[in-house]
């Protein structure tokens, strides 16, 4: 019998289902008790705040990317526990990065939430003078969008921040600048457009200075060698020292996320299944616009943990 490889994928910034949540964190212990950990570390009960707030409320509260971080490690510990299979190789998209580095055993916990704060913390300072935003442009292929940016000279004020597939292209920027290429995608044939509600934006020129500041922050975090490889978003490489690891968590405030690509060469890894370790079906369901192998997540298997 052949044994299955095992891709386990992290999802980045998300709408958290507040009530899947708070019955995964009541229901198994080892949730719980990252939660607990999380929230000793900021000195905020990230439990609370779930339970206390309205999704919208939740969706907008500055620990959203602390959620998304916590959950992932959190249902990564779970499954530690629940079965022996283990990956054969691991990648996160956008600030899914940092989840995947902690369950490699490449980065302490601790530091991933002190490096998520702050990273936070330089984007929204350079974007205090500035109105943001995110469009996800579906049906144009990235070198139309390309064209669009260079036509109008606005590349500072705009950058292609997710390749997700070959036809989903995230763009990210100053808000007019934003409004103003969508509405020229629109024009030569996107099928659809619509705002992320994600801020500040990332993955574009506007967060040099972001990078700068974290890039400073990163020289003193350590980073051990990984356990799993791990693909990362702007090289599409696997990268074990500290310093290759250090850079591209930097550059990657600035450049986009090559999801596409990871997925077409995590398939080439003779991969034979995708995990994704989220509250929602997003990288699932992207990959399926991409490759033909089979992605799955707790949200849309029944009995996820006790399958394997």
């Amino acid at each position: 019998m052949l044994m299955r490889l095992y891709a386990m994928l992290f999802p980045g910034q998300e709408k958290q289902k507040k009530n899947v949540l708070l019955s995964l964190i009541k229901k198994y212990k080892i949730i719980k008790q990252t939660f607990d950990e999380s929230s000793e570390y900021v000195g905020h009960n990230l439990y609370k705040l779930v339970d206390n707030s309205s999704q919208q409320e939740m969706d907008k509260s500055k620990y959203t990317k602390l959620i998304t971080l916590t959950i992932s490690v959190a249902m990564y510990r779970l499954w530690q526990q629940k079965n022996r299979n283990i990956p054969v190789i691991l990648s996160g998209h956008s600030l899914g990065e940092y989840s995947a580095l902690v369950c490699a055993e490449s980065l302490k916990f601790c530091d991933a939430i002190k490096l998520i704060i702050l990273r936070d913390k330089f984007m929204k300072e350079s974007m205090k003078h500035k109105l943001g935003a995110m469009n996800v442009i579906i049906g144009l292929k990235q070198f139309k969008i390309e064209k669009i940016l260079k036509k109008f000279n606005i590349i500072k004020e705009v950058s292609i921040a997710c390749i997700n597939t070959y036809n989903q292209i995230v763009i990210s920027g100053e808000k007019c600048a934003v409004y103003k290429v969508s509405s020229a995608c629109q024009k030569i044939g996107a099928k659809k457009i619509f705002r992320l509600s994600i801020n500040p934006p990332s993955h574009c020129m506007l967060m040099i200075e972001a990078s700068k500041k974290l890039s400073t922050i990163l020289k003193h975090i350590s980073f051990k060698i990984p356990i799993f490889p791990i693909v990362n978003n702007v090289d599409v490489k696997c990268e074990t020292s500290a310093h290759a690891i250090r850079s591209a968590l930097t550059r990657q405030l600035y450049n986009p996320v090559r999801w596409s690509e990871i997925i077409t060469y995590l398939s080439n890894k003779y991969v034979s299944m995708f995990i994704e370790l989220g509250l929602n079906n997003t990288l699932t369901n992207l990959n399926k616009s991409t490759i033909a192998i089979p992605s799955i997540s707790p949200n849309n298997t029944v009995n996820f943990y006790q399958r394997f």
